[in-house]
């Protein structure tokens, strides 16, 4: 972005402003700047534009680091990008709003009444107010769904709708969504980021506040429990993280306070919904669902579905259970419905469409196609029943041979289009290298609803792109993103959602509702983070031995065999005769720092805990996800060019210091519930396997040049400081092994692991059928009595082989059992989350 020259106003780039022709602009008219935005131009004033620049550079970056991203299509890491938001927010008034809420709550009502039909007596298809095809031919149509749910529940807890204002002013819709409406953390997103770089004019100009809107959406999921209406549980049903929607249903059921739960993480029990946790199965009342209608079933709806609970169906029709929005709900976002839908408000309502649609035409009816295939330059067409994205195509942009492709298409099969008039596009100041340019926009509207009574969010989720095309295709077209102020004309009183309830709760402190498959999660990013450390630590020890004043570094073959049984080098390079192959060892050491293609290398690993973390947003702190995404961006190798020592010695320096702090929040943040316990169970059985590994690498077998290898092995496991306390500058075999294998006192010896993995596996819940102590206690107790056992000289003694036999055992015995330690853990409590994982000997295969 380049920044404008210095002492330039905003009233001064606003007066350079160019409206675009034949559009409605919302900030100006006839050249002049509208009265709801001259306060904000005139706080923009006082701010300087060096100083806006300044902090939404900071805001941008505050982005990044809170993870707030979208993927394009359910695709994983592939399709994400960042969410990327305009500095200057679109301004709507009081008035301005007032027609608009009116228009989306009639069309939230209408569509619930359609909905209601459509699934019980069908009267608006036998009086001919739709044709048939809108439902039987509707790929989203089962009759699964007819009669689902009962007479007090609504279909419509969440309504939203996308709309366009056209040149004279008129707002039209384009769309309107009923299944799980995207966009409101995103919405919530950006309201957090532009006021908190705005606050002044936030405050001044009175915008209205979104937190009222998700009380009511609260209440209303709360109300549709079955039984305990007072506080429910209510789980935010996910697809996971390869879907489009994931980093937006993790901060949903952040901000709203309800589990983030995948299909995995439920079953059907005597005919409730469970949510599988570590203490057992706890029942569900409500679904706040972000999945596909097909998707929920596997049994009566998409058998092939991956994400779905067998048996939710049943469950449904017995009112043991509630989902929002209801299944089947995703029906009437079919664009076919949309050219029918004046007609049915007048013949139901009796009133004419607040908010008009765009106009359509369904190819299906004779007259209308001819309609469309007669002017089909001047229209887009569309699938009239919606699939993932539902693309739009604009003819007039079409090659001849596309075209009468097309056009062949719509003789065909002909019910399968719809044709829509394009809009022109009002349009917003938007903030674009340096200055204020005019893009198109479009906003999409929310409504929520509570015992038959609707309310509309005061703002919308507002897109912006310089091409108008863009944003007449998927929900996630589009530049940039726009905050929504609608400005109130009375004071606006603050709120929060944090409203005592009626009754007291019960005090609990256990923590064993966590999910299975999160326990798996914590347990992995534990593993992950401390093999990072592990690697780091030692790589920079090789590195700086490399780069230091000695010529000769008889311990680097020792240091090297360590990399390479760690899997971060090729073990082509561990040869003994070093000096000859200096240089390529000082070219490839660097290298490897930044290498992610060798499976348990520092890069892939780091990898691994990033997107393992990324599972478990709605667990981890915000501080720590921040911490998370640095230590990723950190460790990124070099654009174009080969990193030298110097470069990588600087990066893994702070690569650690992120690493420990990463440890240190946890350790000092995390309550002690389960979710804590696992994370740190994966943490100490890495770090105890990743020392054994180390210490067996480079004192198993003695080195000619031991006293250097041990200071190396001490600088290593961070342990240098406190041997130099005890013992100044003599290194010896026997005192080193004390302090890094059985000095309790040392937060990073192995048997302090082994004593914090025996306190851990204490405090996991417990079954009857373990008997005195579970196969996880047996092995834990017997890691820890051989170490606590062991004699620190009898461990340092070689024998006439020249090699530290009673060592090596002990090690070997470590590296051996710790595997089987994680897998009692995984066969007893996160099994049923996924595929079992397994060690090899010495290593094992990173998640």
């Amino acid at each position: 972005m380049n920044a404008p020259a210095e002492n330039v106003s905003f009233t001064a780039l606003f007066s350079d402003y160019k409206q675009r022709a034949g559009s409605y602009d919302e900030a100006f008219h006839d050249g002049q700047l509208r009265p709801h935005y001259k306060m904000l131009v005139g706080h923009l004033d006082t701010l300087g534009v060096d100083s806006l620049k300044a902090r939404w550079e900071r805001a941008q970056r505050q982005i990044s680091n809170d993870g707030v991203t979208f993927s394009t299509r359910d695709a994983g890491d592939a399709a994400t990008r960042p969410w990327r938001l305009d500095a200057i927010p679109a301004l709507l008034t009081e008035q301005q709003w007032s027609g608009i809420s009116a228009g989306l709550i009639q069309r939230a009502r209408l569509y619930e009444m359609i909905l209601a039909d459509l699934f019980t007596h069908r009267t608006i298809l036998s009086d001919g107010l739709l044709p048939p095809e809108a439902l039987f031919a509707n790929p989203s149509f089962c009759p699964a769904y007819q009669n689902l749910n009962n007479k007090e529940q609504r279909y419509l807890q969440l309504f939203a709708a996308d709309m366009a204002r056209a040149p004279d002013g008129q707002w039209w819709v384009t769309g309107d969504r009923t299944r799980a409406p995207f966009g409101l953390g995103y919405l919530l997103e950006n309201r957090i980021v532009t006021s908190r770089n705005l606050p002044v004019p936030f405050r001044k100009c009175r915008v209205q506040r979104l937190a009222p809107f998700f009380k009511v959406l609260r209440e209303s999921l709360r109300d549709l429990a079955p039984r305990s209406k007072d506080n429910p549980r209510i789980v935010l049903w996910t697809k996971g993280p390869k879907s489009q929607s994931y980093a937006e249903d993790a901060y949903l059921a952040r901000y709203l306070g309800y589990t983030l739960a995948e299909g995995d993480d439920l079953a059907v029990r005597e005919n409730r919904v469970m949510l599988k946790t570590l203490g057992g199965l706890l029942p569900v009342e409500v679904l706040l669902r972000r999945l596909d209608d097909d998707d929920c079933d596997p049994v009566e709806l998409a058998d092939a579905s991956g994400s779905g609970v067998s048996g939710l169906v049943e469950v449904l029709r017995c009112g043991e259970v509630s989902v929002a929005n209801s299944l089947g709900s995703r029906v009437v976002e079919s664009p076919i419905f949309l050219p029918y839908i004046a007609n049915i408000c007048r013949q139901r309502f009796g009133q004419d469409l607040l908010i008009p649609t765009v106009p359509t035409w369904w190819c299906g009816e004779r007259e209308s196609r001819d309609y469309v295939l007669a002017n089909l330059n001047e229209l887009l067409v569309r699938p009239a029943f919606r699939t993932f994205d539902s693309p739009a195509t604009l003819p007039g942009q079409l090659s001849a041979a596309a075209r009468a492709t097309l056009i062949a298409e719509l003789h065909a099969r002909p019910w399968a289009f719809v044709a829509q008039q394009p809009l022109g596009r009002s349009t917003v100041p938007v903030w674009s290298e340096g200055n204020l340019q005019p893009w198109s926009f479009a906003l999409r509207g929310f409504v929520a609803e509570q015992n038959g009574e609707y309310v509309t969010l005061p703002s919308g989720l507002g897109r912006v792109a310089s091409d108008p095309a863009a944003l007449e295709q998927v929900m996630t077209a589009g530049e940039l993103s726009q905050d929504v102020w609608v400005l109130s004309e009375k004071p606006v009183e603050d709120f929060t959602l944090l409203a005592p309830t009626k009754d007291n709760l019960a005090l609990r402190r256990s923590g064993d509702d966590l999910p299975s498959r999160v326990a798996d999660n914590l347990f992995w990013l534990g593993r992950n983070v401390e093999r990072a450390e592990a690697q780091a630590r030692l790589l920079r020890t090789a590195l700086m031995r490399l780069t230091g004043e000695r010529e000769d570094v008889p311990e680097m073959p020792v240091l090297l065999r360590a990399l390479a049984e760690r899997g971060q080098i090729e073990p082509d390079y561990v040869i003994e005769e070093l000096n000859q192959n200096l240089p390529e060892i000082a070219e490839m050491l660097p290298s490897s720092a930044f290498d992610e293609r060798p499976a348990f290398s520092l890069r892939a690993s780091i990898h691994e805990a990033v997107r393992i973390a990324s599972t478990v947003r709605d667990r981890v702190a915000l501080d720590l996800w921040r911490i998370v995404t640095r230590i990723e961006e950190t460790s990124r190798a070099p654009k174009g060019r080969k990193a030298d020592a110097p470069e990588a010695i600087a990066m893994l320096d702070q690569l650690v210091t992120e690493l420990v702090a990463l440890s240190g929040l946890a350790s000092e943040s995390m309550t002690r519930t389960q979710a804590w316990r696992f994370l740190d169970l994966g943490r100490r059985i890495e770090r105890a396997t990743q020392t054994a590994i180390l210490c067996r690498s480079t004192m198993a077998i003695p080195s000619p040049y031991e006293s250097d290898v041990l200071e190396a092995v001490l600088v290593t496991i961070d342990s240098v400081m406190t041997y130099r306390s005890r013992y100044l500058a003599s290194i010896q075999p026997a005192p080193v092994i004390d302090l890094v294998i059985t000095d309790e006192t040392n937060p990073r010896s192995i048997v302090y692991q082994l004593a914090m993995i025996g306190a851990h596996v204490d405090h996991l819940p417990r079954s009857t059928a373990d008997g005195p102590r579970s196969m996880e206690q047996r092995f834990a107790l017997a890691l820890l009595n051989a170490v606590r056992l062991a004699d620190p000289h009898e461990l340092a003694r070689v024998d006439q082989r020249q090699a530290r036999t009673t060592l090596n055992k002990l090690l070997d015995r470590v590296v051996d059992i710790l595997p089987k330690l994680a897998d009692a853990i995984s066969g007893k409590f996160l099994i049923h989350a996924g595929q079992q994982r397994h060690y090899a000997a010495g290593q094992d295969a990173p998640r």
